[in-house]
Formats: C-alpha cells, structure tokens, sequence
C-alpha cells in the first residue's frame, strides 16, 4: 500500500464505530474526499463472498484511481475475516470477493448534516490531502 492510502485508511478509522450502512457511509466518505478534490466513484451493487455465497445487496463502496477501492462496511455484513476487503484496498488482492456495481451519484451534504449521520465522528476525518501523491504512487 502506498503511504497515501495508508494515511487515508488511518484518517478513516474515526467512521468505523458510526452505526450506518453502506450506502450512509459511501456518502460521508464521498463527501470528505471531495473537500480536498480527490477523485473517486460511487458505486451501489452488490458483493458476493465467493466461498460462503453470501451475497450483501444493495451494497455501496468507494473506486479510486489505479484500482483502489474503500469500503468499512463490508465485513459488518459478510464477517470479520482478514480475507475479506476492509478499509483501503486493491480488490485485485481479495479474490474470495466478487463486486458487481453502477456508478452512483451521492448528494453533497453540509458538515452539520455529516457531523449528526457520523455521532460527531466526521468531525474528526483529517482525510490527506492528494498533492497528485495517488497518481505517482
């Protein structure tokens, strides 16, 4: 991992006790990664653990560049197995998951909005800024 993504990965760590579901969580996460003008895509589809069957939908997660993806909701729903994505990831190293996916737009929220969604824990996101250090990574 890259240190960019490990430094997002760590400055995501405050959202992973908020009590929402994906599709809350890919908004707040979408909304902190576009006050600092980092590129990414919404998806919303279904994840399907490939051993067990079980399949989680509607799902949400986050695609950045160069193949990376974030999701912190996905063991809630799948189990807490370290073979199975969570935070800051490249799928490509999580084969027992399959995501299916469209893109999807999530609304811009106001910080107070994000603050009460997060139990105050958007408050304390310090997501790294970019600096064009993803796309050399």
């Amino acid at each position: 991992m890259s240190d960019w993504h490990d430094e997002l990965e760590f400055a995501l760590l405050p959202l992973e006790d908020a009590k929402i579901d994906s599709d809350c969580m890919t908004s707040v996460i979408s909304n902190a990664l576009s006050e600092q003008g980092i590129f990414h895509q919404c998806r919303i589809g279904y994840a399907e653990d490939r051993l067990s069957l079980m399949v989680t939908a509607p799902h949400c997660w986050i695609e950045l560049e160069q193949g990376w993806s974030i999701d912190i909701r996905l063991r809630q729903w799948l189990g807490d197995e370290d073979d199975l994505p969570h935070g800051v990831f490249q799928p490509s190293n999580y084969p027992r998951v399959r995501y299916q996916g469209s893109a999807w737009l999530v609304p811009h929220l106001d910080a107070g909005d994000l603050r009460s969604m997060t139990n105050d824990a958007y408050s304390k996101l310090k997501v790294p800024w970019l600096a064009g250090r993803a796309r050399a990574a």
